[in-house]
């Protein structure tokens, strides 16, 4: 059977690249935020239908990896497919290929399910879009981080501002890459882009808020973790080219 996707177009903006003329992770998050929603969009789920089902969408994790890291002014084709909900859990990927059709990237999100009523997690959604779910999806990335927890330095606090934060007042999961990117040394950011990452949400960091965020070399490459009122509120995993 066909899967069930969705595609759009996008172009990386000056406002989307780093200083080295390549897009910057969190803006990757960003599109992808946005055809996700746009594909729910497209067969009825708009802020309405979540208001009248008492429910919300949330990232719990998810990872991202670059075969090629776009450049200012390429166009891009996101093309995402959701699988049907597994123990709350809804997988999400979305590919980016070029204007040649070559795969320059992919994210694998796992979404969450929320009661706003009852604030915990359901483990379906209780309800059914015909022609949006597919009973599996292809493809997935590694969602494990590689934990360090000794040896961490601390990169220091950070205030969520109005400018950071999405729908609900907190802090945009997309965001949070760029937050995690700050917080690593100069020297070790000028090395090369960003070609993987991961990170699990665990509590939301509410606008106007602080979160401590810590580092320290890992694996092939660098944990981060961010601390909200003596709480982890997220942990990420990030590699980096030459």
């Amino acid at each position: 059977m066909e899967p069930n996707f969705y595609t759009e177009t996008a172009t990386v903006l000056n406002a989307d690249a780093d200083f080295r003329s390549l897009l910057k992770p969190s803006a990757l998050l960003r599109y992808v935020e946005q055809v996700s929603a746009d594909h729910a969009r497209t067969f009825g789920m708009t802020d309405q239908f979540f208001k009248d089902h008492g429910v919300a969408f949330l990232v719990g994790k998810q990872a991202l990896k670059f075969d090629r890291v776009p450049q200012r002014a390429e166009k891009l084709t996101l093309l995402t497919r959701a699988e049907a909900s597994r123990r709350g859990s809804v997988k999400r990927i979305t590919t980016v290929t070029d204007a040649e059709g070559k795969q320059v990237a992919m994210v694998d999100c796992r979404w969450i399910v929320v009661s706003l009523a009852e604030n915990r997690i359901l483990r379906e959604p209780g309800w059914t879009v015909d022609g949006f779910w597919n009973e599996t999806v292809e493809g997935e990335l590694p969602l494990q981080l590689h934990k360090c927890r000794e040896g961490l330095t601390s990169a220091g606090e950070w205030t969520v501002r109005y400018s950071q934060c999405d729908l609900n007042g907190h802090l945009n999961n997309a965001f949070y890459l760029d937050l995690v990117c700050d917080a690593l040394p100069l020297e070790v950011v000028r090395k090369g882009p960003v070609t993987f990452a991961s990170i699990n949400y665990h509590r939301e960091v509410p606008m106007g808020e602080t979160v401590e965020v810590f580092y320290a070399p890992s694996a092939e490459g660098w944990y981060i973790i961010g601390k909200h009122n003596g709480q982890t509120s997220f942990e990420s995993y990030l590699e980096l080219g030459e």
